[in-house]
């Protein structure tokens, strides 16, 4: 008898044991990936050997590259230096991919290292080229959502480095598809075209400034609305455009009206696939998204016939003319059949939330998807409606037809917002060069003044974050709960079988 007894409590304890470990592992509540983001078509969730520190911050395993990929919103992984070009944490895919979308999650109560957080590729280690880079730190602890992608060519590996601030990071997520057979979006690249000298007759100032990815040089043509004075690139073959990016010359932006960008497939007959009706107020960046006649060319150019035609830098985007997927065109708008997600940034000055979310379809009319803004304060003056950028861009309604390829965020413009009314094509704020943000030493590891305005200290989420990080921030203390209330009913089991005995 006594033998059973002790056999029962043994039992019990092993059985105790168990149910703490198994309640431990829910603790963890996530596994890679945790975002719960739909995955773009003809792509998937990237993953591969991780690459980058070990361990982090002190010398500590917990905060290494590990911690980034774990799918746990609470473990982050802390550099051990703040922009060491070693100090990173990414993936080696096993064979050059092309990037579809980025999920990051900032560090807990350090928001404001978002600020200079980049994502960037590779094919040897050694040099790495920057896809992504955000400017300013994260309005809130939520996932946050990369689609669009510079020099997004194919590399095999990939990593999250910041070169501002110290990089800490709770969690990324790379998603993609094979550069092998890949026919989508890609920025175009080729032998400059146009004038080699422009004005002051040197190449300081010809067609290739226009793609030299520096923003304080630029192309600066010879004369006036010259058909030969323009700036522009061979593509080798036939693509057809999907986006346009144009930063305009520094201190001459109303010399973008008028900028047109034209294709050719012999380099005398050009066809005008787009056009600025106006110029511009703040230097950033314009990017054209619908075009006329987009039928595929070899040749593109930038091209000013009304003004004096300075660029300093012209991007092209597009898809392979004899590649098996066709974009969404005049031709075909009518029978895609593809649905993205739109969300509704009213830059915290509504009464509504902010990035509320919509399914669209694609060569459908956005329609009645746009959330109503209520108890706005006087100070912003009269709401001007959803525009495509957050400083200018153009206006959307619900007449104009979806054409993007891929999710995207449109931002509310009020009156009282100067620079932010202008229309036709969008603007993406991009800090200049020389203009790095500076920060104080990581080594003092205390929250900043940023993170605390930004996340409570019971890291309460906002009414806009998704209920999946609701349900993350509470899952660990119900599982406290769970262990706290077994460890409880075992003593009681314990007591009862020792007085029985």
């Amino acid at each position: 008898m006594r033998h059973s007894k002790h056999s029962l409590k043994f039992a019990a304890l092993i059985l105790t044991v168990l149910l703490l470990a198994a309640l431990l592992a829910l603790a963890a509540f996530a596994a890679y990936p945790s975002s719960g983001t739909s995955t773009p078509a003809g792509s998937s969730l990237l993953t591969g050997e991780l690459i980058g520190e070990i361990t982090g911050w002190g010398g500590q395993t917990d905060k290494g590259r590990d911690a980034a990929f774990d799918g746990n919103l609470y473990t982050y992984y802390d550099p051990s230096a703040r922009s060491d070009t070693n100090a990173y944490c990414g993936m080696d895919m096993g064979m050059p991919v092309i990037l579809t979308k980025v999920m990051i999650h900032p560090r807990e109560n350090w928001l404001d290292r978002y600020r200079g957080a980049s994502i960037q590729g590779s094919n040897d280690l050694v040099d790495w080229e920057t896809l992504w880079v955000s400017y300013s730190a994260a309005n809130s602890w939520e996932w946050q959502e990369i689609t669009e992608f510079e020099n997004n060519t194919g590399y095999q590996y990939y990593r999250y480095w910041n070169g501002a601030e110290h990089g800490d990071v709770a969690e990324v997520e790379f998603y993609g598809a094979p550069l092998a057979g890949y026919n989508g979006p890609v920025q175009l690249s080729g032998d400059v075209i146009g004038e080699r000298v422009g004005w002051d007759g040197t190449e300081r100032t010809g067609a290739a400034a226009a793609f030299d990815g520096d923003r304080y040089s630029y192309y600066d043509p010879t004369v006036q609305g010259a058909d030969h004075t323009y700036c522009g690139i061979d593509a080798g073959k036939q693509y057809i455009l999907s986006s346009v990016k144009v930063l305009p010359r520094d201190s001459q932006l109303g010399r973008f009206n008028g900028a047109e960008i034209q294709g050719s497939n012999d380099k005398k007959n050009w066809t005008t696939l787009c056009m600025s009706d106006h110029g511009v107020s703040v230097w950033d960046w314009q990017t054209f998204t619908e075009f006329d006649d987009n039928t595929g060319y070899r040749y593109f150019r930038y091209w000013n016939g009304r003004e004096h035609g300075d660029v300093a830098e012209v991007r092209f985007y597009g898809y392979p003319a004899d590649g098996n997927y066709t974009p969404p065109t005049p031709a075909s708008l009518a029978v895609e059949v593809t649905e993205v997600t739109v969300r509704f940034d009213a830059g915290d000055r509504s009464g509504n939330p902010d990035k509320t979310k919509k399914t669209v379809t694609i060569g459908a009319p956005y329609g009645d998807v746009f959330p109503e803004l209520s108890g706005t304060d006087p100070a912003n003056g009269e709401f001007l409606g959803w525009y495509t950028s957050r400083a200018g861009g153009v206006k959307i309604t619900a007449d104009t037809v979806v054409t993007r390829l891929s999710d995207h965020t449109l931002y509310a413009h009020w009156s009282a917002d100067d620079g932010e009314k202008e229309a036709g094509t969008t603007a993406e704020a991009e800090q200049p060069a020389d203009t790095e943000p500076t920060s104080a030493d990581p080594a003092q590891e205390t929250p900043s003044e940023t993170s605390d305005k930004n996340v409570p200290a019971s890291a309460e989420k906002e009414d806009g974050d998704s209920g999946e990080s609701r349900r993350s921030s509470a899952l660990p203390l119900i599982c406290i709960g769970i262990i706290v209330v077994s460890l409880t009913a075992m003593i009681v089991v314990m007591a009862v079988k020792t007085k029985e005995e």
